[in-house]
Formats: structure tokens, C-alpha cells, sequence
């Protein structure tokens, strides 16, 4: 009866030494993902200054586009409407030859 008693508790002893063990490893990992989480908070603000300067910097490019876009439209419009006078005044001078 004494020989189980001892095995017994030589075997809780040992899975409580695994356990403490794995509860190590557990600790270590989350330490360093706290680290490593702290590290990247850090790191947001300045991420995100540099993301509203390109976010601003794409309005103002956009706006730009937009209005060479309307100037390109208004330059077609021009285009569209002097080709029809050639092709009218071509319809004519052909129609005086013959």
C-alpha cells in the first residue's frame, strides 16, 4: 500500500512539473506578445499621420484629375463640334464642284 501511495504521488508530481512547465512556455509567449503589442501601439500614431498625409494628398490629386477631366470634356466638345462644321463645309464644297 505504500508503494502506490509513493508511485501515486510520484505521478502527480510529474504532471504538475509538466503543467509547470507548460505554464512557463505560456508565460514566456505572452510576455513577448505583450512586448511585441506595446511595440506596434507605439508605432500606430505615427502610421497613422503618415496615412492622413497620403489620404489628404490623394483628395488633392483627385481633385486635380477631376478638373482635367472637365477640361478634357469641354476641349472634346470643342473637337466634336468643329468636326461637324469640316464635315458640313466638306458636304458643301463637294455639292458646289459637282
Amino acid at each position: 500500500m505504500l508503494l502506490f501511495v509513493i508511485i501515486f504521488n510520484l505521478v502527480i508530481t510529474g504532471i504538475n512539473c509538466y503543467l509547470v512547465i507548460k505554464l512557463w512556455q505560456l508565460y514566456s509567449d505572452l510576455k513577448e506578445v505583450t512586448h511585441q503589442l506595446t511595440k506596434i501601439e507605439r508605432q500606430i500614431p505615427q502610421t497613422l499621420a503618415l496615412i492622413r498625409e497620403q489620404i489628404f494628398g490623394g483628395q488633392q490629386k483627385t481633385a486635380q484629375l477631376r478638373e482635367l477631366y472637365q477640361q478634357f470634356l469641354r476641349q472634346v466638345v470643342i473637337a466634336q463640334r468643329l468636326f461637324r462644321r469640316l464635315k458640313w463645309l466638306w458636304k458643301v464644297w463637294y455639292r458646289i464642284q459637282n
